[in-house]
């Protein structure tokens, strides 16, 4: 049954057809549509199936039809007639036809660019040949939340896949090489001089990356490219600007290793520049086969998260059957890790929480809510997406609304005009043909204007939301075009038709004698829709306030540090070890009023470990960590609740570390309350890992956020950088942070001056060195920029939310105005004063303000209440804001309606009834 109701053609778009096409061409026009359809059925589903139906069908419409709604026995003559009655109803209704226009430009311009940027959103990675069979394999986030999805994995993840999953047809890894200060290369132009650069998307693949992924060669051979350990593809982009026209194929690169070598790749490879739309970004790969001998040493790590491993499963496997199937992979390949670097087996290590394999689908990894960033691209929000198509489709409505409301309140204005045209002889069918015909007429100059108006405000649009949206390529697009054609006939058939029914229906002695007026205002009709309008209007006003609300508030709030007038200097390891010297050369320098070295900077301290108090019943936890010297933290004004800093004439504080209060309350060793009585001071912090070595606690800090403030302060320690018993010691990226002396630096000129005293300095002792800096309130105010720009776009999407509205209340004024002119100068004429008036004309109106804005408010609640719950330190949901909004919007409206109200009450009502 179900079957048979598939390969049904749309009944509604057969009746239509069936309504303008002559019977002699029936057979010809369905037997083509029936035929393509059922192709598509097979090859792309129902639902395309049904869709490019009604795209073919309203095509075809234009080589079959004769149109017989449109044809009297002189077509050209009927047509040309019904233009120039168009013509003359819009310019003698000047206001109304500029209102209904300027509604639907922009309410249509608002939807085509939310649409375009929705589009832009969900199409990422679709350039692949192989994308419905390409699946990045997640793991449980071991460090944190063992339920969310953590976007990379350790290396072996990929060598397990292989040898015990034959559902894969290949299998590769990518490994982020480039820290956050981004990767040294040189160039070597002449014999003279070197050119540096620093590559923020530099990467390492393996070789068989190209046989998974269809990024577009433009010289090389994408089986090889990366086969050699000194293999490098690079982008066209990347040529150009190491290279300029040269030719690139086999010229050399040095990379900096982190021992302060340099290594030479030879260019393998030229690619076509990465699709924007790609959640992989990159400038360079090199090939994985260059770390191989670390690959070889470490590759049995499960604990070494740096790659992303992607799978290709063979055509016709079941992806639900495969992701239960790998489930046995971690217990049996993550052992030795468990087991080496932590002493415990994997049943000990995992006690329970599940380390499970997920496989995610290529195209859903740009929007995926979890994980939802990775260290390879962009990533998406599939919560902006939801909002602002569900902004979209509310503007487009309040749009359309507008537009039937204010047509259906212009119509009853041209009642004597049907009794007339009837009179002389004009049938019902002629007058809807007419009414419809101008309806599709404004809706298409609606739309011819949006798209320009989209055209233009394209790339102020780009900037604000940091995208590459354009309209162009799809104005040549069927589909495209076919939806704004139907949307285009609908609106106008919809909108067009009550007035071209009801007025059509009126017999002309009782239009003529005046009778027919009273019952043309469909005032329940008209009110109920603006209270819609307002009440979507006031809702998206309440949220703006909100969202901005809570944007002042993160980056108001007590972080509990100093993170103003920071500047962080990078790449400072490629100095070497020792870095006593720059230290004190920048110490010297009285821009400066502190300094401090340290392994990370917030608010970016990611690294963590798992530790236990001493003793034996004591539980294993997850501590944030990061290397520093006792200067950093005085720097960052960090606040001692118990013990005391790093000294450095204490040479075994080394072996100590420093907790914040989180840590403490984790460990088990109580709160700030309980620290007289029990003091975790002088108490020991045992490594869940390797020798297990012992860590005397010397003090603890206040908690402070060392990560984005849309999380909650989490356990940290602060190992001192000198303590040589730690796994990485003498590796990895360091910094230094200096603290500038505002009484020297005053302006953009002196900060200026300074930097570049420092890059001097960099210099003086290691040219090769490259000089990069950031600052720290900067790296937190980064953490909020989607947010931002969120907050942006939507009080811009309100705004013209606001505006549509405002122009359907004021369109609906003046047709009142108009109605009851003469109700207005009789209550004059009795006494009415001119204030009595306006309050009379205006209260019908904001009435319907104040019942949008009762049911505003409880929807409005609801969406900030869902929204702030991202946040781990919320705005409280004020009344104050509420009401704020519900004034705001009544102000709004009284101004829309302020002119029509003040014109009708001052009118001089001897001229209203002279007639009379």
């Amino acid at each position: 049954m179900e079957k048979r109701e598939a390969h049904k053609t749309p009944a509604l778009a057969n009746w239509l057809a069936k309504r303008f096409i002559d019977r002699i061409y029936l057979e010809e026009f369905f037997g083509d549509l029936q035929e393509i359809y059922t192709d598509r059925l097979q090859s792309k589903g129902r639902f395309h199936a049904r869709f490019m139906y009604w795209i073919d069908m309203l095509h075809l419409l234009f080589g079959f039809s004769s149109f017989n709604l449109l044809k009297t026995q002189n077509n050209n003559i009927m047509i040309r007639s019904m233009f120039k009655i168009a013509w003359l109803s819009a310019i003698r209704q000047k206001q109304f036809t500029v209102l209904n226009i300027l509604g639907l430009t922009l309410g249509i311009a608002t939807s085509l660019i939310i649409g375009l940027y929705i589009h832009h959103e969900t199409t990422y990675d679709s350039f692949h040949t192989y994308e419905t069979r390409i699946y990045r394999i997640n793991q449980s986030s071991i460090w944190y939340d063992w339920n969310d999805q953590y976007a990379s994995t350790g290396p072996n993840v990929a060598v397990a896949l292989r040898e015990d999953v034959p559902e894969f047809e290949e299998v590769t890894r990518i490994l982020k090489i480039a820290g956050q200060g981004g990767q040294t290369i040189r160039h070597r132009s002449n014999q003279k001089k070197n050119k540096l650069f620093i590559e923020q998307r530099y990467f390492a693949a393996e070789e068989n990356f190209f046989n998974i992924f269809s990024f577009e060669f433009l010289q090389g051979d994408p089986k090889t490219a990366l086969k050699a350990p000194s293999g490098m593809v690079i982008t066209e982009e990347t040529a150009k600007r190491y290279f300029g026209q040269e030719e690139v194929m086999g010229k050399t690169l040095e990379v900096k290793q982190g021992d302060g070598s340099w290594k030479t790749f030879t260019i393998s490879g030229i690619l076509a520049n990465v699709p924007k739309r790609s959640h992989l970004q990159f400038d360079i790969l090199v090939s994985l086969n260059s770390i191989k001998e670390r690959l070889q040493e470490h590759e049995w790590r499960w604990v070494w998260t740096a790659f992303s491993t992607y799978g290709l499963v063979k055509e016709g496997t079941d992806i639900q059957t495969l992701t239960e199937k790998i489930q046995s992979i971690p217990p049996k390949w993550a052992a030795t890790t468990t087991k080496r670097i932590f002493n415990q087996t994997f049943d000990e290590f995992t006690a329970g929480k599940p380390w499970r394999l997920y496989l995610q689908p290529l195209r859903e990894i740009y929007l995926s809510e979890t994980p939802d960033q990775h260290y390879f691209g962009p990533t998406g929000s599939p919560q902006f997406v939801q909002i602002f198509g569900a902004i979209g489709v509310l503007v487009l409505v309040l749009s359309c609304i507008n537009f039937m409301n204010l047509s259906t309140a212009r119509s009853s204005n041209r009642a004597k005009e049907v009794g007339i045209r009837k009179v002389m002889g004009s049938e019902r069918k002629t007058l809807i043909k007419q009414f419809i015909f101008e309806s599709i007429l404004f809706v298409g100059a609606g739309t011819l204007c949006a798209v320009l108006l989209v055209q233009f405000s394209l790339k102020g649009f780009n900037a604000l939301a940091e995208k590459q949206l354009t309209l162009m390529p799809y104005l040549t697009d069927p589909i495209f075009l076919g939806i704004i054609g139907s949307f285009v006939l609908l609106l106008g058939f919809v909108s067009g038709s009550y007035p071209a029914l009801y007025l059509s229906s009126f017999k002309p002695i009782q239009v003529l004698k005046g009778k027919m007026s009273a019952g043309f205002k469909g005032k329940g009709i008209r009110n109920s829709l603006v209270i819609f309008q307002f009440t979507i209007s006031i809702a998206l006003i309440i949220c703006s306030f909100f969202v901005q609300k809570q944007l002042t508030y993160t980056s108001s709030l007590d972080l509990g540090i100093d993170k103003d007038n920071i500047l962080q200097i990078h790449h400072i390891e490629q100095l070497g070890f020792d870095t006593e010297i720059i230290k004190t050369k920048l110490a010297a320098n009285p821009a400066f009023s502190q300094i401090g070295k340290s392994f990370a900077i917030p608010p970016n301290i990611w690294d963590g470990e798992r530790y236990r108090a001493s003793g034996p019943e004591s539980p294993v936890v997850d501590i944030s960590n990061f290397r520093a010297e006792g200067d950093y933290l005085n720097l960052l004004g960090a606040e001692f609740v118990a013990g005391r800093n790093f000294d450095p004439e204490r040479i075994n504080d080394k072996y100590g570390v420093i907790l914040n209060e989180e840590a403490v309350k984790v460990l088990g060793w109580g709160t700030r309350e309980t620290y007289d009585t029990n003091s975790p001071i002088g108490k020991f912090v045992i490594q869940a890992f390797d020798n297990e070595e012992k860590m005397e606690v010397i003090g603890v800090v206040k908690d402070f956020n060392f990560n984005s403030v849309k999380e909650k302060i989490g356990p940290l320690m602060v190992i001192h950088h000198q303590n040589d018993l730690w796994y990485n010691y003498g590796r990895g990226r360091s910094y230094l942070s200096l603290q500038l002396n505002s009484e020297v630096v005053k302006n953009t000129s002196d900060l200026q001056s300074v930097l570049d005293q420092v890059r001097d300095e960099i210099r003086q002792i290691d040219p090769s060195v490259p000089f990069s800096y950031s600052f720290m309130d900067q790296e937190f105010e980064s953490t909020f920029r989607s947010e931002q720009r969120m907050g942006t776009i939507l009080n811009l999407f309100t705004a013209m939310a606001v505006i549509i509205a405002c122009l359907g209340l004021f369109g609906l004024a003046a047709f009142s105005a108009e109605q009851r002119m003469k109700e207005l100068g009789i209550r004059k004429v009795l006494g009415a004063g001119t204030s009595a008036l306006l309050v009379l004309f205006s209260s019908e109106f904001t009435r319907l303000i104040f019942i949008a804005i009762l049911l505003a408010s409880p929807m409005a609640y609801f969406l900030v209440d869902t929204w702030l719950t991202n946040f781990a330190y919320r705005t409280p949901i004020d009344l104050w804001v509420f009401m704020l909004a519900a004034f705001s919007a009544l102000v709004i409206a009284l101004v829309a309606i302020g002119y029509q109200s003040l014109k009708a009450a001052c009118q001089n009502p001897v001229e209203i009834l002279k007639d009379e």
